[in-house]
């Protein structure tokens, strides 16, 4: 009787192959079992219940080892996996198109019982309005053309994590961004810097331009600009503006009412700053949206800024569809380990949804996510065909598939 039953783990398996990783089989076949159990398994996806949707008379538990005790790097996986997906990027589309380096992060919330998970702090959490007991997680993901791939990410630790190593060792969160930004490798000439408030620093952004990469971004209220040599903050300038010096500007499905400044900001010589309102009258709250690219006109910085959505997106496929707040292991090696998996996953998913969007209908990656869990119900039906065809009792069937009579 076969251990592994989900069949679409060749297309997994040749993806996997394609990375030419320099690992054992057994432990590229732990990579099968733990990117094909992140994707079919639905509900909680912590270590067992991954392995239990994949195999049959194996102790559960080597899923842990694989994850804290197996040697191998995941820092290596994660330069391999981005190195393809950029390849297979870099074929298909034309040179002149522009990408989009998205930066931001992300809470991976626990409950205040987890004590002994290593790296657990209280991180303040914009949705929720406090702090939060929580890993934080600043990455970066990659929008250009079709496709929409996760790059990498970086653990934000406190200062005190690192005790007397904090000065060699801590990385604030605006520098683990910078990191992100020196390792990523674009595909075509142009690439823009996508970031929130938070990020659109002038060291950020200084150091983006030293890249070749411009970078727009929303900015806070408080921002200071010079109308006329005059300094102020965009909040208290915006309150002088009046309907006549805005322009209506369409972006995808949305109408602004915005006003350009461009000149002197505190951390550039020369920018551009888009005042944005959604009424008529001015009267909700503005929105400002910088470039450093001042030439572009003020409809494509809004368009190109839209792109931000998506590692928004990315970030409620990877906590709601692949668990990738699930993880139930104590060790920062083994939580980073499985945070490379849910990567790799979701880059494989993306990569699938590209090539087979037209013959399968993907339109998104939900559809991908659902197409691979109804292909794990059809393995399930053909498993259980062939054993009744041998003569395997289903009670003997059941113990296979791991499941309560």
């Amino acid at each position: 009787m076969p251990e592994i039953i989900i069949e679409q783990n060749k297309n997994i398996i040749n993806y996997i192959n394609m990375l030419k990783l320099p690992y054992s089989e057994a432990i590229q076949n732990h990579m099968v079992l733990m990117v094909s159990g992140i994707i079919t398994t639905e509900g909680n996806k912590n270590v067992s219940r991954i392995y239990s949707k994949h195999t049959c008379n194996r102790d559960r538990s080597c899923g842990s080892r694989f994850l804290g005790e197996y040697k191998w790097s995941n820092d290596y996986v994660d330069h391999k996996r981005i190195n393809h997906s950029l390849n297979v990027v870099r074929n298909s589309v034309n040179e002149d198109t522009a990408g989009f380096l998205i930066i931001d992060d992300s809470l991976s919330k626990k409950d205040k019982s987890t004590k002994k998970i290593e790296g657990l702090d209280f991180h303040h959490s914009h949705s929720d309005g406090k702090p939060m007991w929580s890993h934080c997680v600043v990455t970066s993901h990659y929008k250009i053309s079709e496709y929409s791939l996760p790059q990498n990410f970086r653990l934000y630790l406190r200062k005190q994590f690192f005790g007397n190593k904090a000065k060699k060792h801590f990385k604030n969160k605006q520098e683990l961004a910078m990191q992100l930004i020196d390792e990523f490798i674009p595909v075509t000439e142009t690439t823009y810097l996508l970031l929130d408030a938070w990020y659109t620093s002038g060291k950020v952004m200084l150091h983006a331009l030293r890249k070749g990469y411009h970078t727009i971004g929303r900015i806070k209220s408080n921002r200071v600009i010079y109308p006329g040599g005059i300094k102020t903050s965009v909040k208290e300038s915006s309150t002088f503006i009046s309907k006549d010096e805005t322009s209506l500007v369409t972006a995808g499905d949305d109408t602004y009412y915005v006003y350009r400044y461009e000149g002197k900001i505190n951390d550039l010589e020369n920018a551009v700053i888009l005042f944005c309102w959604s009424k008529p009258d001015l009267s909700d709250k503005p929105a400002f949206v910088l470039s450093t690219d001042v030439s572009l006109t003020t409809s494509e910085i809004l368009i190109y800024y839209q792109n931000r959505w998506d590692i928004e997106v990315s970030y409620r496929y990877q906590k709601n569809s692949l668990g990738f707040d699930e993880y139930q292991v104590e060790s920062l090696t083994s939580i980073k380990r499985f945070w490379s998996m849910v990567f790799m996953a979701y880059t494989f998913l993306e990569l699938f949804r590209v090539s087979n969007k037209k013959t399968l209908k993907l339109d998104n990656l939900g559809d991908t996510i659902g197409y691979f869990r109804k292909q794990y119900l059809v393995s399930i039906a053909k498993f259980a065909y062939t054993c009744a065809v041998k003569g395997v009792t289903v009670d003997a069937v059941i113990t296979k598939l791991g499941m309560a009579a």
